[in-house]
């Protein structure tokens, strides 16, 4: 069995970085000019010559005012000021801008009644000093919040390039599944790996996804396979990826031209997970255990981009065996700015219905059997934020 570390670098050695969310840009955001594209006036006012300021001047005529979305203007006396409103292109030969709160205006006349030292440029917003052009003001592959769009919208990208979503088939396996509106019979359970699954990913960005079902035949499975491996970019199975008898899928894909890169990892849960590529179709295949808190860990720990953070463990945990440990907490967010986790006694990683209380789970080193209160572990979290 290969580590978590391993897993992660061949899965990130095979997957394109735009399939980690379906927002993500595929060009960088260029600056078509600098910004701001003029020296810009940033308070109501008046615009003055900073020289004459600076000589004792502090009753200036007005000549004209100028506002937002007017052409550039020109101070032609330097002994005299322009009215300016936030916005505006500052008028040539003018270097200062003195606020209306500071003035009392009569007769034509802006009288500067509140003095005080002031500096050149002072409240302007000189051309160029935000960014100059060609500026990259966002690289290739963020996701475009709130903020970005105001960007590129500045700069005039209309439509953003972005990656191509990945689709994304996720197949349960087991003839002991029903769909979740029939009632199941004694020995029955409903689906539901495949909806927590799909759940996830649309949570993470990732909309194109289908739901499949497939019977414990091999039959049914090879044909599945052929039949839909060129139609996907990533296939996820939920089950059959362990040593029992009916677990076909592993020598189903090999059959299929699969390349195996990996099939278990030293970590618990999620131990079985298998990882390879269909180079013909380009297809990524992920065989996720079936039980349900394996296949939601494998999922979050191994293709979704889940910001990784730290929190502070609040109760000992002891775990003796060389496994990295996976281990659902609910979490708290203290007054004194920290984050602690408490952990959640889940007696299997079939226990489905003890993950209700959960926020996400820590991530327990396998060179370490004790893991102290007060000790800082890597969180991940359900959700995407």
């Amino acid at each position: 069995m290969i580590t978590v570390e391993s897993a992660l670098a061949k899965i990130q050695e095979f997957l394109p970085s735009s399939w980690r969310s379906e927002a993500t840009t595929a060009e960088a955001l260029i600056a078509d000019r600098p910004y701001p594209p003029f020296n810009r006036v940033m308070m109501d006012g008046i615009a003055v010559s900073y020289e004459a300021f600076k000589q004792g001047k502090r009753q200036f005529p007005i000549m004209g005012v100028c506002a937002a979305g007017d052409p550039q203007k020109s101070l032609e006396n330097l002994s005299s000021c322009m009215e300016v409103m936030t916005g505006t292109p500052m008028p040539m030969n003018a270097d200062l801008v003195i606020q209306y709160e500071h003035l009392k205006i009569e007769n034509g006349i802006a009288h500067i009644v509140q003095d005080q030292d002031r500096t050149q440029h002072e409240n302007v917003h000189i051309k160029g000093s935000d960014c100059a052009q060609g500026a990259v003001l966002l690289s290739e592959g963020h996701l475009l919040n709130g903020p970005h769009r105001g960007i590129a919208a500045s700069l005039g990208y209309v439509s953003p390039k972005m990656h191509q979503a990945p689709r994304i088939n996720i197949i349960s396996t087991g003839d002991e599944l029903v769909p979740i509106h029939e009632v199941p019979l004694d020995h029955q359970i409903r689906r539901s790996n495949a909806h927590a699954l799909e759940a996830s990913l649309r949570l993470h960005g990732f909309q194109d996804v289908v739901l499949s079902h497939l019977s414990d035949k091999e039959d049914v499975i090879e044909s599945h396979y052929q039949e839909n491996s060129s139609l996907f970019d990533v296939m996820i199975y939920s089950g059959g990826v362990s040593k029992g008898k009916f677990d076909y899928l592993p020598s189903m894909w090999n059959k299929m031209g699969v390349t195996e890169h990996f099939h278990g990892i030293s970590q618990r849960p999620g131990k079985p997970l298998w990882f390879g590529m269909d180079e013909k179709n380009k297809t990524a295949v992920f065989g996720l255990p079936g039980n349900p808190v394996s296949s939601l860990v494998c999922l979050h720990r191994y293709f979704l981009k889940t910001r990784q953070r730290y929190v502070i463990l609040d109760e000992e945990i002891i775990f003796k065996k060389d496994l990295t440990y996976f281990v659902p907490v609910k979490i708290h967010y203290r007054k004194d700015g920290s984050t602690t986790a408490t952990p959640l006694k889940v007696q299997n990683s079939g226990e489905f219905s003890a993950l209700a209380g959960s926020d996400g789970f820590i991530e327990l080193p396998k060179d370490q059997s004790v893991f102290k209160k007060g000790e800082a572990f890597a969180y991940f979290s359900w959700s995407p934020n």
